[in-house]
């Protein structure tokens, strides 16, 4: 097998492995990117579907901050030279279809001004379930315990589901209820998730008021976050090896030595020597492709990661190419849909308009429409191998409940494509013994990046960026040891 040697190898080159590669190549450190795919990227590489170069998907930054320039993502990107040349927020609309009257729609929009309150509007626009002063003073109380949590509070709480603390701290019937109807927010039920987690992402709520969704006012997050990084790392000497999976970490007396990599070309082994290894993947995925084998885990890392996976599932985009503009692109462009045909909760999955809310260029006289579905709702929970029934029939809820605001929807439906994604990072907030963290605790040299680890953390997408300057801080001294 060839044999080529660096200072570290990162395993994966989607946002994570790519953010801390680059922050090592700034500081002069030798190391190789390993990619089972031709091109770096993961879930932000761009698709081109029927003419139009969009997201596989609904991609944008998400925080709770008010401003893009607060986020993680941006602070990093800045920090690279590399800050966007421009961005803009987008609203995060409800759209809810009344039986009453199905040929239009009612929306709701948060208001960060509100704080808390705007959190009971929202639950109570999306369940239709009355909220009361005694139910808001309830949900109050529990916010306020929640904001005063420190992180390192929050931690001694992953091993509680938020079901049960809600059952334990909050009485009133109503807001009870509204708290374990969360799953919009969480993207998985409130039995399987942590407390912790959750307490140190929402805790914010009070001050914070709404989610900040935001995107570059030019092009996609491939050509924002992706390709300037890609440019920067290699600028800096970094290496970019496509097509070649990782088959298994070589660890030596409880010491990382290596990857041995299958080059997809050639058919051969390879083999890579580094005394550093950086696993960029799904940390689950890497232990059930035995990449990372379980005797180089403690038994509560194996039953958190464990947990992890069986929290973890696929969302669902769909592509509509319409033959003409059916969507009014003056409103929304971005709404999530609720329609009470289906019982509670309500939300059927989101219209997301190509243009312009993505920067989708479209063919004359058409339009370009996502078609957004979360995999962790109680009838949509995808999983990892999703039978057809299952996502057709999401498919058709969500063609519906569009079908009946816009009638020539369905006509003018001139090409559809779908594309089912590991879901964003909220398997990390898995009810577990121990968070999964940066490094090992019982192999030198072996350190983790990613969404997939550390459960208490801000929201989604950017605690990828908010983990890469600890995990490089970690890994310098390992180095200089």
């Amino acid at each position: 097998m060839e044999k080529r040697k660096y200072d570290a190898l990162i395993v994966g080159g989607g946002p994570g492995g790519l953010t801390i590669a680059s922050l090592l190549a700034k500081e002069g450190v030798s190391s190789a990117i390993i990619e089972s795919e031709p091109s770096l990227g993961g879930r932000y590489r761009s698709v081109v579907f029927h003419g139009c170069r969009s997201d596989n998907g609904v991609r944008m930054p998400t925080a709770m901050v008010r401003k893009p320039e607060d986020t993680y993502m941006y602070r990093f990107l800045a920090h690279m030279g590399i800050a966007p040349e421009g961005t803009r927020e987008i609203d995060w609309t409800m759209g809810m279809i009344r039986k009453d009257s199905p040929d239009r729609i009612e929306y709701f929009s948060m208001d960060p001004s509100k704080g808390v309150d705007n959190f009971f509007d929202f639950f109570a626009f999306g369940s239709g379930l009355p909220m009361e002063e005694p139910s808001r003073k309830d949900l109050r109380r529990a916010f306020r315990i929640m904001e005063d949590m420190s992180e390192e509070e929050c931690r001694k709480y992953v091993n509680i589901s938020f079901a049960d603390w809600i059952d334990k701290n909050v009485q009133d019937p109503i807001a009870n209820t509204v708290l374990q109807m969360a799953s919009p927010l969480m993207g998985a039920a409130a039995a399987d998730v942590n407390y912790g987690g959750f307490a140190n992402v929402f805790g914010t709520f009070p001050r914070v008021g709404a989610l900040l969704f935001w995107y570059p006012t030019k092009g996609t997050m491939q050509d924002m976050v992706i390709d300037p990084l890609t440019r920067y790392y290699m600028d800096q000497g970094g290496t970019i090896l496509t097509n070649r999976r990782a088959r298994s970490i070589l660890i030596e007396d409880g010491e990382v030595k290596g990857v041995i990599v299958h080059n997809n070309e050639t058919r051969f082994l390879e083999e890579y020597r580094s005394p550093v290894v950086i696993s960029a993947l799904p940390i689950f995925q890497a232990m059930a492709r035995n990449i990372l084998r379980r005797e180089f885990l403690t038994e509560d890392w194996a039953e958190a990661i464990e947990l992890c996976g069986r929290l973890t599932y696929e969302d669902l985009s769909v592509f509509y190419l319409l033959s003409e503009e059916i969507l009014p692109k003056d409103g929304y462009g971005w709404v999530h849909i609720f329609d009470p045909d289906y019982g509670l909760p309500t939300y059927v999955g989101d219209w997301c308009l190509g243009y312009p809310t993505f920067n989708v260029h479209e063919p004359p006289g058409k339009q370009y429409l996502y078609a957004y579905i979360p995999g962790g709702l109680p009838d949509t929970h995808f999983g990892l191998i999703s039978p057809p029934e299952v996502v057709n029939e999401a498919v058709r809820r969500w063609e519906n409940a569009v079908t009946k605001v816009f009638p020539d929807f369905p006509k003018a439906i001139e090409h559809k494509g779908m594309s089912l994604q590991l879901n964003w990072g909220r398997y990390a907030w898995a009810k577990v013994p121990t968070e999964i963290d940066l490094q090992s605790p019982n192999i030198r040299g072996l350190f983790f990046a990613g969404d997939s680890i550390r459960s208490v953390t801000s929201m989604v997408s950017d605690k990828i960026y908010q983990m890469v300057f600890p995990l490089y801080e970690m890994v310098s001294k390992y180095m200089r040891s």
